[in-house]
């Protein structure tokens, strides 16, 4: 299978850990260079910039902060002028805010949608502005879950609509997009072995499992191969799709 991604740059956005991080390894093992955000951890950003490195591509984290579009706009400045043109853009940052739906105030509703939508929304427009008038074939993906079918079993809603938002958001940019080649897709994971999830892992490891027909959680690298591939030349022929991450819970 041909990917075609050596000497591409990708930004993934929440990079520094987690499926982020995941991702960058995946991509920077097929070539890729990769710029990614932080927003509050430099040390362990500068530990991925250093890993990647020693796998033979260029690498550059900056910090931003995903709510925010002028931080938006100076991440992508940056990664641009480290190390050139993007063709990538993988959505992957997200914040997730926990507790019943009487706890949640506005501001928490607001900051949720506007870290986990309208960050992802600003990036986009961006790299459409960048590929349309040079006719550049650029990838997108966007990060979702499989709360934004189902819903969560333990209370985010804020996290699971916005995310809801963000399929929306694919198959409208997918559809506005594709006559200028560029592939816009999501991935919908289920879940994952992550330091976001493993206390509810740890107390609740029998409850997950049997929701998930293949009786496993899945590892991070295994959400990045399929972000890997739709970010490929092998996937060209693809768009306006969420693919289907959980084990099974789904099966749309």
């Amino acid at each position: 299978m041909k990917l075609n991604l050596q000497g591409k740059v990708a930004l993934v956005t929440g990079g520094s850990r987690g499926i982020g991080a995941a991702i960058c390894r995946n991509l920077a093992a097929e070539g890729v260079h990769i710029g990614f955000n932080y927003n509050s951890n430099p040390e362990a950003a500068e530990a991925l910039v250093a890993e990647l490195g020693s796998a033979g591509v260029k690498a550059a984290a900056v910090q931003a902060d995903l709510g925010e579009e002028a931080s938006v706009l100076n991440l992508i400045g940056q990664v641009t002028n480290q190390l050139g043109a993007i063709d990538i853009l993988i959505n992957n940052a997200a914040v997730c805010p926990n507790g019943p739906l009487e706890s949640y105030s506005w501001e928490v509703w607001d900051r949720t949608f506007r870290v986990n939508v309208t960050g992802a929304f600003v990036a986009c427009r961006e790299m459409a502005k960048s590929w349309r008038p040079r006719q550049a074939r650029g990838k997108i993906v966007n990060i979702v879950s499989q709360a934004a079918f189902v819903g969560s079993t333990s209370g985010h809603l804020p996290y699971d609509s916005s995310k809801g938002a963000l399929v929306s958001m694919t198959r409208a940019l997918a559809r506005e997009l594709g006559p200028d080649g560029i592939n816009v897709n999501a991935v919908a994971p289920g879940m994952v072995k992550t330091e976001m999830v493993a206390k509810k892992l740890e107390a609740k490891l029998d409850f997950y499992l049997s929701r998930i027909p293949l009786k496993r959680i899945a590892d991070p690298d295994e959400i990045a191969n399929i972000v890997t591939f739709l970010a490929s030349d092998a996937a060209s022929y693809i768009t306006g799709a969420t693919i289907d991450a959980t084990g099974g819970m789904l099966m749309h």
